[in-house]
């Protein structure tokens, strides 16, 4: 496993130089299939109460994607239905999904992780990681796998409450900028600050991205 905290500050400054919201996911992607070496990678959203991918590295997991959608069961689903990330440690064995797991499996599908993306106040979507091999995902996969969410879903996020994507850039911004506020002064992990904002954002009924800016304005939580 590479030197994550370094690549992880790497990714969040280039993806700041990244205006478009699919660029800024396709970025979170290209990331984990190039940096972090998994096989495949792809994220899945919920659109008017479909599930379709916004993106993805390649077609070998587009399909895998679509086959949840058309067999209507798999770990993305499950991940977005129960709210909760969902890991695959070999669909050879796995018997949750009796259609979805043996056609994954036939495909070269032979682990996978799917990590919950909040956009706005709800599970909206789920980060996909793929592997060819079994047993692959330990817990630093994991923790890797939740900052890669984060990133997606801020993107996302700001994406989906401003229309203008000049705008969603500054969202973008200042959420990353609340997160490290956040986690200097309280100690949290980059995925507990989100939290954090995002459980704010729900609970008071105001906008993400306007929690994010008071917490850069004064260093503190709104009331």
């Amino acid at each position: 496993m590479p030197d994550q905290a370094g690549d992880f500050g790497e990714l969040a400054m280039e993806l700041h130089n990244r205006t478009d919201v699919l660029d800024t996911v396709e970025g979170v992607l290209q990331f984990a299939v190039e940096i972090l070496r998994y096989d495949h990678a792809s994220v899945l959203l919920m659109q008017r109460q479909r599930a379709r991918t916004f993106a993805a590295t390649d077609e070998l997991i587009t399909t895998a994607d679509q086959l949840q959608v058309e067999l209507g069961e798999g770990p993305s689903l499950q991940a977005i239905t129960e709210h909760d990330d969902v890991l695959v440690e070999d669909t050879v064995t796995d018997t949750r999904w009796p259609k979805w797991a043996p056609t994954a499996a036939a495909n070269g599908i032979r682990s996978a992780l799917a990590i919950r993306l909040f956009t706005g106040h709800a599970t909206r979507g789920v980060l996909n990681l793929v592997s060819a091999e079994p047993f692959v995902f330990n817990d630093g996969d994991r923790e890797a796998a939740h900052l890669l969410a984060l990133h997606a879903s801020i993107a996302i996020c700001s994406a989906q409450v401003e229309a203008n994507l000049n705008v969603a850039v500054d969202s973008r911004k200042e959420v990353g900028e609340a997160v490290g506020r956040l986690r200097e002064r309280y100690g949290l992990s980059a995925v507990q600050a989100f939290g954090v904002l995002r459980r704010y954002s729900q609970n008071g009924n105001i906008r993400l991205r306007d929690v994010a800016r008071h917490v850069v304005d004064t260093g503190i939580l709104p009331d």
